[in-house]
């Protein structure tokens, strides 16, 4: 991973939110989904503009989570919120429109570290186990991958869902994985 040295971030608006916000990702060019804490709407939609809002056809379980116990990503290509809850060892797939949602279960689930998707795919950070469990937006899980880092704290995947990046806090490390899909 390289950044070209001519970079630069430059800030150009502080919004103030009526929750505290764990993760962001990008709905569409003017809004985020944010994973929130001590919130019992577990994602919300945020936009450039500073207006919040629900996202409308999700209804989330009736509970709040501290920082760390619940995180959240979203899957533009198939409309899929994910949210997991570190409490259950569960990920919740909410389908946005029809509002429907399934709830993925699983023994190498366990203690969640984090979570991405991409290419209808999502990726679950699992410390206790020290894997990543891939499963289908559906839910299906296709594969449990031994990445043999202790303590994971976070994920991302590449756009084109062709490479994985896992990061501890342990011993300062990154692994970057390629994906190959059978």
């Amino acid at each position: 991973m390289s950044v070209d040295g001519k970079s630069s971030i430059t800030l150009m608006k502080t919004l103030q939110t009526s929750t505290e916000v764990y993760s962001i990702c990008p709905y569409d060019v003017n809004r985020f989904i944010v994973g929130t804490v001590g919130d019992r709407r577990h994602a919300r939609m945020i936009g450039l503009n500073g207006q919040e809002s629900d996202i409308h056809s999700l209804t989330f379980p009736d509970k709040t989570y501290d920082a760390g116990d619940c995180h959240c990503t979203y899957l533009p290509s198939d409309g899929v919120v994910a949210v997991t809850d570190n409490w259950e060892n569960t990920v919740q797939l909410y389908q946005i429109g029809p509002g429907t949602s399934r709830t993925v279960e699983d023994d190498r689930i366990q203690h969640i570290a984090g979570i991405c998707g991409a290419q209808g795919r999502v990726f679950v950070a699992s410390r206790d186990t020290r894997t990543v469990v891939e499963m289908t937006v559906q839910g299906e899980i296709v594969k449990c991958h031994d990445v043999g880092m202790k303590w994971p704290i976070t994920i991302s995947v590449t756009q084109d869902g062709g490479h994985v990046v896992l990061a501890n806090n342990i011993d300062t490390t990154i692994k970057l994985f390629k994906m190959e899909y059978a």
